[in-house]
């Protein structure tokens, strides 16, 4: 089975969209079954109902191995724990909070704000996943549910035990399919799952292996969306360090099997949204890179990936080789690198009550999303809110002219002075993101009548020592995220109207009314000279920078540590991943010369093509705001053109960027390397650049894979570059 990946992997790239099912009742059978279960549990309790669906569907969903893979882990769940849980969501919002829900509805309409319900950005404790093993969370849970207290606790073990003897059996049917196909490799895939039957797991292989059904197991059957791997350079060196010191394989053996792993991730279609992190520290503060890291790296490296992406756990003492070899890979191009600052995140976590032993655990979710690893439920996109919205709503005296509705407070139509309009832009602001707020706590505590994680939850110890699910209060923290989006737009908003009204006073407030309805058709030389002429966040600009932290400040103190509906509290986060596209479509023109429908500014960046001092410059603008203040996240969103990393001088420059963002205080960075001539080129000619990489808000895709739209504002930033 050795040396075959290079002939196979083309084949391997869509397994997930080629299926085989076989070994289990066919989806209509399935349906029909699970509808009986479900009367028969009608009046059992929800997560009494749930075990038996999950278990029902473990032992008998079909099954697919594809005849070149050494993992399993394909399993056609057919929907049906999702749809049960959709329609618990809309239970909820129909019966107990029905107001709440009623009360957001005219916001989140109008793409103001989001306020869901996060059973997803999530991830097992895989340190105890990998290990225990399966056998040995049965062992935990069997021994604590001779201690049971309450029948509360007597249900959370009996039910969480329903479902991991099935997942047993479940690896046994896998296991028993893999042998059927009578090959070398189906032979090693079937001896590994039977060993994690048996026991945790021993080898490397055993230990991707029991990732990858993990994974797919919580995904599909406890519908709580696995955000992050872990770490997985710390997870699976001893693993590669006992394989090759027991001289069970060799290291290139090690490397193909790591292969296997990374194009099995890279194949999945949501690996866009399942990185993992490397690097970092340990628990006594020493660089925690280690061999593994580096094989992980060259192994990425050489397969060309763009997912999974990876979260590299910055800090001062890292290593130098580590890091010289992910910089060389971004300035190749490969762009799927963030890079997080753990001792700033670690200071943001302790800021909202996380014991600082818990907040050296660093975790991050999705884009950028930091938690507790382990100890923490943060529910890091709880809340979705429209910053730039609240300019638009204090201009227009709460009235929404996209929708004709009175939306919400009015804040008046005539000020006197900036200072006045600007208390109205607050006013706006509060309101609706507290009603975000209101809405999602309203939602919190009948958690336990929507998802019950009957999977994760063994695995975080507080769970599992209480015997109280996640979603009902069972983590150490049980925290909720706001995130803020399109704060550069509001920011040059604010300064547009300061200066154009109230400084210059080029127009009067009513005349700029006019000309936002008329989506400035009724003013393009206006429309131009703001663009062009007046400050814009992201250029070091003291005025700027001064109404950007005002707006930082006030909108993080409006949400960390507010009590949430959990026994937690909120969280805040500035970042806009792809909801500025859906913000701003229902986002009417605004003073910074921005269209009717245009997207929102991008995370943290400044808006497009305005950051015109430079790089340096804005880093400096972020620098000037306390990352500690968001403990969800924000990240540096930096474009270079290729030319400035060149050659040894700019791999220097590079590397200093980098560092002095990071040391003085950054949040998080990542970069594209980008040329015009470049892009232009992939657009005309996209079969040509089929692996060209482009880091998008939090993720990375392949450039010929993008709209035209986004193409374009990726060459526009490009040229911004030069």
């Amino acid at each position: 089975m050795w040396n075959t990946f290079n002939t196979c992997k083309d084949i391997l790239k869509n397994q997930y969209e080629e299926n085989n099912w076989q070994d289990g009742l066919s989806p209509d059978t399935l349906k029909n079954k699970t509808d009986e279960l479900l009367e028969r549990y009608r009046d059992a309790s929800l997560a009494k109902c749930k075990a038996e669906l999950i278990s029902f569907l473990l032992e008998n969903a079909p099954l697919d191995i594809h005849p070149q893979e050494i993992f399993a882990d394909k399993i056609h769940h057919c929907g049906i724990i999702q749809a049960f849980t959709h329609e618990r969501v809309r239970l909820l919002k129909d019966t107990a909070a029905r107001e709440a829900a009623e009360a957001a509805f005219p916001f989140e309409k109008q793409n103001v704000f989001k306020a869901t319900m996060d059973f997803g950005h999530i991830a097992p404790d895989w340190e105890y996943v990998l290990r225990k093993g399966i056998p040995g969370i049965i062992t935990d849970l069997e021994f604590l549910q001779t201690k049971a207290l309450d029948k509360k606790q007597q249900e959370y073990y009996e039910t969480t035990l329903t479902v991991y003897y099935s997942i047993k059996r479940c690896i046994l049917r896998f296991a028993a399919l893999a042998e059927k196909l009578n090959t070398e490799k189906s032979q090693f895939m079937a001896d590994n799952l039977r060993q994690l039957t048996l026991s945790a797991p021993q080898t490397l292989a055993q230990a991707m292996q029991l990732t990858l059904l993990f994974y797919s197991f919580q995904m599909g059957f406890d519908t709580v969306i696995v955000r992050s791997l872990g770490g997985l350079d710390r997870l699976y060196n001893p693993f590669y360090q006992n394989d090759l010191q027991s001289g069970c394989f060799t290291r290139a053996q090690l490397e193909e099997i790591t292969c296997y792993f990374l194009w099995k991730t890279s194949a999945i279609k949501a690996a866009a949204n399942l990185p993992f992190y490397i690097c970092g520290m340990d628990s006594c503060g020493n660089d925690a890179t280690n061999e593994y890291t580096l094989l992980l790296l060259e192994q990425y490296r050489a397969l060309d990936l763009y997912d999974p992406k990876l979260h590299v756990m910055y800090h001062k003492k890292m290593d130098a080789r580590v890091l010289s070899l992910i910089l060389t890979m971004i300035r190749e191009g490969k762009n799927s690198f963030v890079f997080m600052n753990t001792p700033v995140i670690s200071k943001a976590l302790e800021n909202i009550g996380i014991a600082k032993e818990d907040a050296k655990k660093v975790i991050i979710y999705g884009c950028y999303e930091a938690a507790a690893e382990g100890t923490e439920v943060p529910s890091t996109c709880g809340g979705m809110v429209n910053l730039a919205k609240a300019v638009e709503l204090a201009i227009h005296n709460g009235f929404d002219p996209l929708s004709g509705t009175q939306l919400s407070p009015k804040t008046g139509e005539h000020f006197d002075t900036f200072e006045d309009f600007y208390a109205a832009v607050i006013t706006q602001l509060t309101h609706y993101t507290t009603l975000c707020m209101d809405t999602i706590a309203s939602y919190e505590p009948h958690y336990h009548t929507v998802c019950p994680s009957l999977i994760m939850s063994p695995t975080y110890r507080s769970s599992r020592e209480s015997g109280i699910d996640l979603y009902s209060g069972g983590a150490v923290y049980n925290n909720t995220s706001i995130v803020g989006a399109g704060l550069a737009t509001l920011i040059d908003s604010l300064i547009a109207v300061k200066k154009a009204v109230f400084d210059d006073k080029h127009l009067t407030l009513e005349e700029l009314r006019t000309h936002l309805l008329s989506n400035w058709e009724s003013s393009p030389s206006l429309r131009l000279r703001i663009l062009s002429a007046y400050p814009k966040f992201g250029n070091n600009h003291s005025e700027a920078d001064s109404l950007t932290l005002d707006i930082y400040n006030r909108f993080s103190s409006l949400i960390n540590g507010r009590q949430n509906g959990r026994g937690g509290v909120f969280r805040c986060g500035i970042f806009s991943v792809d909801w500025r596209f859906w913000m701003g479509k229902n986002t009417g023109a605004t003073p910074d010369g921005r269209k009717n429908g245009e997207p929102l500014s991008k995370n943290l960046a400044a808006s497009l093509g305005q950051d015109k001092k430079g790089v340096t410059s804005y880093l400096n603008s972020l620098l000037k705001l306390d990352s500690t203040k968001v403990p969800d996240g924000y990240v540096a969103d930096v474009a270079l053109h290729h030319s400035a990393v060149r050659g040894e001088e700019g791999m220097h420059a590079f590397h200093t960027l980098l560092h002095t963002f990071l040391s003085l205080g950054g949040f998080a960075i990542h970069f594209n390397i980008l040329t015009p001539q470049i892009l232009r080129e992939a657009q005309k000619e996209p079969e040509k650049y089929q692996n060209l990489q482009i880091r998008l808000c939090g993720w990375n895709v392949r450039f010929v894979d993008l709209s035209k739209a986004e193409q374009d504002e990726f060459i526009r930033q490009s040229e911004n570059t030069l």
